[in-house]
């Protein structure tokens, strides 16, 4: 009876190891399995990591090319010429990040570039997909996002020489030639202003208003000839608080005058200002004085943000009449001094709500703006001797929907995708 029951015991102890060694056994297998599920999933994660790494490097540098190739001067005339740049912009497959030809062994990417069929506002959108593949062929990633181009001048191109937000001194030689059709056909304007603040316009001294032909003389002005009778107005040390047939170019106090005129100009309104400036600052044109612009300052990009004072050499000439300029004096000072010193395009003296300074100007030595000043201030900053002349081509170049330094690069919002 006893050995019968040591052998049952023996038995069930035997029983019990075996099932102990079984179960043991199975979690070896189990947990090489997971070790191998995981070393597959981790080296997997590590070939997509590379693909997509490489993909998106791939489509930055596609995007990249694109607007280079854009910027080109003549390069963009509309749409036919566009058609061109987006073929020459996609990359083909086998493709290194550095834009070389891939060897065996190394990570490559590819971009193809498609309509969407929408635009924004008149310009196309692009769907850019880059595939980028690691660099033993087994890993592939896919990215995309959505490209198109916006104006900078978003609002409109001013359409009149002199657009102030406050009032106007007139004083000392300044000269202005007025839009020949600012207020429809035949009628002219000169001076523009709003209502608040008060934008009374104040004709003093030896100022004077004209038409293009009679801006003449070796050192022209609208007084040359000696004669008056060419002039729309002069300087009678009058103020207009309103239209008067005296000035009959000037349209002071005007109700319909913008009430922002940041969003008349860029189509952004005055609090999203910040914006604008980072399109300057993206293509490098975001300086503290004007120092180094100078007459192709407008060739390839026409917005310049200008952080602090700019102090105008005599004779320096920024922007040309192909290749205007947009300067944005902000909350600091224009100097335009010594003779011959000379901007095309427009001027811009915005006065910044996050500060507490005021643009202001200091006009001397005769010196000329071709195109149109725009102020967010008035006041008597405002005299001095020197010449705004309204040229309605060079204000047609700067809204151009074919001139590619009016467009920066727009990322379409939501657009950005790395899945197909």
């Amino acid at each position: 009876m006893i050995t019968s029951l040591n052998k049952n015991k023996g038995m069930a102890t035997l029983f019990v190891t075996i099932i102990i060694l079984s179960l043991m056994t199975m979690m070896v297998i189990f947990a090489t399995k997971v070790g191998i599920f995981d070393q597959r999933m981790a080296g997997n994660e590590a070939r997509y990591k590379e693909a997509f790494s490489t993909a998106e490097a791939g489509l930055e540098l596609a995007v990249q090319g694109f607007d280079n190739k854009f910027r080109v001067a003549g390069a963009f005339t509309g749409t036919a010429s566009l058609a061109t740049i987006i073929t020459n912009s996609a990359i083909a497959g086998g493709t290194e990040t550095d834009g070389t030809t891939a060897e065996a062994g190394e990570p490559s990417f590819g971009v193809a570039i498609t309509s969407t069929g929408s635009s924004l506002v008149n310009f196309p959108v692009y769907q850019f997909t880059s595939t980028g593949i690691g660099a033993d062929g087994t890993g592939t990633a896919v990215v995309s996002r959505q490209i198109s181009m916006k104006q900078i001048l978003g609002g409109q191109a001013p359409d009149v020489p002199v657009v102030v937000s406050g009032s106007v001194g007139t004083g000392g030689n300044f000269n202005i030639v007025a839009n020949p059709n600012g207020a429809g056909d035949g009628v002219p304007i000169s001076i523009w202003t709003g209502t608040s603040p008060a934008g009374d316009v104040s004709m003093a001294g030896a100022s004077a208003t004209c038409q293009l032909e009679f801006y003449d003389g070796n050192n022209a002005q609208c007084s040359n000839p000696s004669g008056n009778s060419e002039l729309l107005s002069q300087g009678d040390g009058s103020t207009a608080a309103a239209y008067t047939t005296n000035f009959p170019d000037v349209l002071p106090n005007d109700p319909n005058f913008p009430p922002d005129l940041f969003q008349y100009l860029f189509g952004v309104v005055r609090a999203d200002w910040e914006t604008v400036k980072s399109m300057a600052n993206t293509h490098g044109q975001m300086v503290s004085n004007c120092t180094g612009l100078d007459a192709s300052s407008g060739t390839s990009f026409s917005l310049w943000w200008i952080t602090d004072d700019c102090n105008m050499g005599s004779n320096q000439v920024i922007g040309s009449a192909d290749n205007p300029v947009i300067l944005v004096i902000d909350d600091s000072e224009i100097d335009m001094g010594g003779g011959g010193a000379e901007i095309h395009g427009l001027l811009f003296l915005f006065n910044n709500p996050d500060n507490v300074a005021t643009p202001s100007s200091d006009f001397h030595g005769s010196p000329s703006i071709f195109g149109s000043l725009v102020s967010d201030v008035g006041g008597a900053a405002m005299n001095g001797s020197y010449s705004i002349v309204y040229d309605g081509d060079l204000l047609e170049n700067l809204s151009s929907g074919n001139n590619s330094s009016n467009y920066d690069l727009a990322y379409i919002p939501g657009s950005w995708r790395d899945f197909q």
